[in-house]
């Protein structure tokens, strides 16, 4: 039985010891260098400020599939104000807001005017158009899916910059510089399988992931059980009986074995296999936010006296959205400042806390609540990673059985997270045994950084000494 484990391990580890040795050494580069895409504060930076002086025409609900909508946006396209309707049926429709002309895609020459408009604003030199794409490697996430075709774009800057105009909205939605993709590629492409070819079939990609720890998890455990099995003393004194090489492996895996099966098990738990800590979503939550649609004549009331509205002159964004039954608006800078306005009346109307906590009592009409108050620092399942969190934020703890916690946006009332039991075990058994950030004294730096590199040098020794002992036996066996 011992030898055949010592046989299955060895040519088992044959197969997947590269596999585990870039896991490992792309694992370092992530800690430093993540996935390159826009945060919210970036795509705002990419908005030109809203002028709106001569705004705007009634919109036509002949013109239009929708007449009732979650929400509207109001920003800029080639220099002049359109509003962004979205449906509760998941459509978009854009209109033109001095015209009140509709459309549902950006052609190629309007993309190419919306570049020329942006490379002028960041001074990106001689910018082309090199692609029409449905997506590439920095766009094969589903999150791009509503916003393909995609146009590609490069500037002519030593820093090769490309970026990435959605066919439907003409936002800028994804740029990358060189030095990004080159560390995209060593890090978060190896380290999650990801290449385009791959990860643009949802389903195999998943079931490769999802095997190949499934594998590696086997090969840990039938490492850490043989090298249990040969540790003992022997008559020389020693309690191994490997040299060289050999005993590197042998040591290495006996410390390092259960953190390279926690990190495997851990990666495994990222992909949620067989619906695991997926949790329940907080779809139901958010329509109980909301307290109803918008209507067609809510945003033509809206925009006939959007230019009434007092708003700052880095403004880039106006939404409209109801909370609680009652629409308001909201301005956004291209810093990320948010100001609520009555929808009536266009006077500034802060949420205050009183609200805030009315606002718990809407979202969880018959939910008892532990808690509730505004939160100023981060506690261990809302915190920085690479980017930072927002703070303060509303943070509500109920006394359910699941004790689910929820973190609302206290400038807009968006819900930002939702933790119930089923996320909570994924924030433990994902993100805290792979990042090792499972307290405030761990996350905080440069003691993180030392523990891993700490812990994640050993483990890597430990593979690619057995990486190189398959190497070298398939060598004298060729």
């Amino acid at each position: 039985m011992l030898k055949l484990l010592l046989l299955i391990h060895r040519y088992l580890g044959i197969g997947l010891c590269l596999v585990m040795l870039l896991w490992c050494l792309s694992g370092f580069v992530m800690m430093y260098k993540p996935y390159p895409e826009l945060n919210y504060q970036q795509q705002l930076q990419t908005l030109s400020p809203l002028s709106i002086e001569a705004c705007c025409n009634k919109l036509s609900e002949t013109d239009l599939v929708d007449n009732e909508f979650r929400l509207f946006q109001i920003m800029m396209l080639k220099e002049e104000p359109v509003v962004h309707l979205y449906s509760v049926n998941g459509r978009l429709s854009t209109v033109l807001l001095n015209n009140a002309d509709t459309f549902n895609d950006i052609d190629e020459k309007n993309a190419i005017q919306i570049a020329e408009i942006y490379q002028r604003k960041h001074t990106y030199p001689d910018a082309q158009l090199t692609n029409t794409i449905y997506n590439d490697q920095w766009t094969v996430s589903g999150a791009y899916n509503r916003h393909r075709p995609l146009y590609q774009f490069a500037a002519n800057d030593s820093a090769g910059t490309q970026w990435y105009i959605s066919s439907k909205t003409g936002e800028i939605i994804q740029r990358t510089t060189r030095e990004q993709r080159i560390w995209g590629y060593l890090g978060p492409v190896i380290h999650w399988l990801y290449p385009t070819i791959l990860r643009q079939k949802a389903q195999l990609w998943s079931q490769v992931v999802i095997w190949l720890s499934v594998l590696g998890l086997f090969l840990t455990l039938t490492g850490i059980y043989l090298g249990l099995k040969q540790y003992k003393i022997r008559k020389s004194g020693r309690h191994s009986p490997y040299k060289g090489l050999s005993l590197w492996h042998h040591y290495t895996g006996l410390i390092f074995g259960i953190l390279t099966l926690s990190w495997l098990i851990s990666g495994l738990f990222s992909m949620q296999p067989f619906g695991l800590m997926q949790g329940s979503g907080a779809d139901q939550e958010i329509i109980r936010l909301s307290g109803g649609n918008i209507s067609l004549n809510d945003v033509n009331a809206s925009i006939a006296r959007i230019n009434e509205l007092d708003i700052r002159s880095d403004t880039v964004l106006i939404q409209g959205q109801k909370l609680n039954g009652k629409l308001f608006l909201y301005t956004v800078t291209n810093q990320a400042t948010t100001t609520r306005f009555n929808a009536s009346d266009l006077q500034p109307n802060p949420i205050t806390e009183v609200e805030l906590r009315e606002l718990t009592t809407v979202m969880l009409p018959e939910t008892e609540i532990k808690s509730a108050a505004l939160m100023h620092t981060e506690d261990n399942y809302y915190f920085s990673h690479h980017d930072p969190v927002k703070l303060p934020v509303y943070k509500i703890e109920t006394a359910n059985l699941d004790q689910t916690i929820y973190y609302i946006d206290p400038d807009n009332a968006e819900l930002l997270a939702k933790y119930d039991t089923e996320s909570k075990w994924y924030r433990w058994l994902h993100q805290g045994l792979h990042r090792l950030d499972f307290t405030p004294l761990m996350r905080s730096r440069p003691l993180w950084d030392v523990l891993m590199w700490i812990l994640m040098g050993g483990t890597t020794l430990g593979i690619f000494t057995g990486f190189f002992l398959g190497i070298r036996r398939i060598y004298r066996s060729i």
